[in-house]
């Protein structure tokens, strides 16, 4: 038991912050009767308040983050043996849509402090089977995009940036979105702002544009004409209600999860643990807060996130081994040669950033996390 006489409630769940407004919203799709893509205009209006929002010239709607990132895949020609640059610190949804284009995702090291792909390892493990370049921004933190699309530039490499978690975020005082080839975006329930599920793309290649759209629909040019295959990708009527509305807050939210952030950095700041900041040319949006344990308590993390768990704490590892160590990826050669990743997987612990986390649920969350991990570094 925790020395902190305060208590967490039992099976504490946090989701998606809503209100009346949202639910006004959906409301008037089901009472419409016009529930698609096709029968509505609201996801076309989604698509331009989000490339507006980020500042692109085009935004494609579609199902979700995986398909997002599947479409630009697709877009972009990437098929069987070429290679894509990719983090090995990252969620499936990065890197399984690579394998879906029969592609070959070349694990990359990751750079200690951010967690982004490292620029030094990716433009060590270019070859010329090298076609593309995916940069994950990590818990919210944007990758470093200067360097990454000058090395794409060089090696003439498309570049796309899975900014799934990282809605708002900025780099260099800009907002992420159109400083890729293709930007893709995730608004699943946990992301700080959401559509339940759904995605969209972000791009100033008209071309690119084109092509997505017409992936999104089957591969159709135009009515009955199938110029390629494609995929059931399109987003609903209802989703884009949600993310209308959401998009207006998405400002707001951001600054919550910062607030929450700020919260557990300033309840664990003297332990010794590695704290989630940012770099001088980022502002991020914090979609969780992970920090790193001192090595000599690696061995033991399994056992305090547990501790952590039995107080009620809504504790988390993201994540737990890098992605090469899962079983889908055992056809592929090693050594990936990734330490800090290998390093980093072993120390992770993470706690929810969630907006709809009340302020001073925040501030027990840092000072049970606390007191635990105190009992630890004795």
């Amino acid at each position: 038991m925790s020395k902190n006489t305060k208590r967490l409630p039992e099976n504490l769940r946090f989701g998606p912050l809503f209100d009346e407004e949202e639910v006004e919203m959906v409301c008037e799709v089901v009472r419409s009767g016009r529930l698609t893509q096709f029968s509505s205009s609201l996801v076309a209006e989604f698509e331009d308040a989000f490339a507006a929002y980020v500042g692109a010239p085009a935004g494609i709607a579609v199902n979700s983050g995986t398909a997002a990132l599947h479409t630009a895949l697709a877009a972009a020609g990437i098929g069987p043996g070429d290679e894509v640059i990719v983090p090995a610190f990252t969620f499936i949804g990065t890197v399984g849509p690579i394998l879906q284009q029969q592609a070959i995702p070349v694990f990359t090291d990751i750079e200690p402090q951010r967690f982004c792909i490292s620029v030094e390892d990716a433009a060590r493990k270019i070859t010329p089977k090298t076609k593309a370049i995916l940069a994950v921004d990590m818990f919210g933190h944007p990758a470093d995009l200067d360097p990454l699309r000058e090395l794409a530039a060089q090696h003439n490499l498309i570049f796309i940036e899975d900014a799934c978690q990282a809605h708002g975020a900025k780099y260099k005082g800009v907002r992420v979105g159109n400083l890729a080839d293709v930007t893709c975006f995730s608004f699943y329930e946990s992301k700080n702002m959401t559509t339940g599920e759904g995605g969209m793309i972000t791009t100033g290649d008209e071309r690119l544009a084109k092509l997505c759209r017409m992936i999104r629909h089957q591969g159709e040019e135009n009515w009955g004409i199938i110029r390629r295959l494609g995929f059931n990708y399109r987003m609903q009527a209802l989703q884009a209600a949600l993310g209308l509305v959401q998009l207006r807050k998405l400002d707001m939210f951001n600054e919550m999860r910062r607030e929450r952030a700020a919260i557990y950095t300033e309840a664990l700041s003297d332990l010794g643990l590695q704290l989630p900041g940012e770099s001088p040319k980022v502002w991020s949006v914090f979609h969780v807060y992970s920090f790193l344990l001192p090595r000599p308590l690696a061995e033991r993390r399994d056992e305090i996130v547990e501790r952590l768990k039995e107080e009620r704490v809504p504790v988390g590892i993201a994540y737990p081994r890098p992605l090469y160590a899962s079983p889908v990826f055992a056809h592929l050669e090693g050594p990936f040669d990734c330490p800090v990743t290998e390093d980093v997987c072993s120390r992770v612990i993470t706690l929810p950033t969630l907006q709809s986390i009340p302020v001073e649920t925040a501030k027990t969350i840092g000072e049970i996390t606390r007191d635990v991990l105190s009992e630890y570094m004795k």
